[in-house]
């Protein structure tokens, strides 16, 4: 029989390994605008891998309980763990496609500097997301691959 190791438990209590937080939002979001992790941008350094965030609606349209999983530069990677929508209220419309390979994405700017090179930012909140890049080609594909981290949905291959 499998036991759980002595040392996984260590003496340390529960808020010192996640925190809990509340959010209280306006029902004119949809619950795949929360999901979406370019959503939680001006919240990365609040939130770490492993917290817990509730959502709730102020109007108690819906009630969301979601874990941090992943985060980088600009994005906050959510999985929910359990949604309630009041009444059978529709989730929203889904997110538009990124643009095809080889255009800069809606949201995001690639220049070059001979400090930094070709570098990727976004533009609000304005976060630089990468530099060094050798080409601008490079530099457009890793802002393309970015956006569809930030907007969940994946890398392409």
């Amino acid at each position: 029989m499998k036991t759980l190791p002595p040392q996984a438990m260590a003496s340390r209590a529960a808020d010192f390994v996640r925190t809990a937080h509340h959010v209280n939002i306006d029902p004119s979001y949809s619950i795949d605008d929360i999901l979406r992790p370019g959503f939680w941008a001006h919240h990365v350094l609040k939130l770490n891998v492993t917290d817990l965030v509730d959502v709730l609606a102020t109007d108690g349209s819906f009630d969301l309980s979601l874990r941090v999983t992943e985060k980088g530069i600009g994005y906050v990677v959510m999985r929910p763990l359990r949604i309630w929508v009041r009444d059978e209220v529709k989730a929203g419309e889904p997110e538009a496609p990124v643009e095809a390979l080889g255009d800069v994405p809606d949201g995001y700017v690639v220049g070059h500097t001979p400090k930094t090179g070709w570098r990727v930012l976004t533009k609000d909140p304005s976060n630089e997301i990468s530099r060094n890049h050798k080409s601008k080609n490079e530099a457009i594909n890793a802002a393309i691959s970015h956006s569809q981290r930030a907007h969940g949905q994946g890398v392409a291959a």
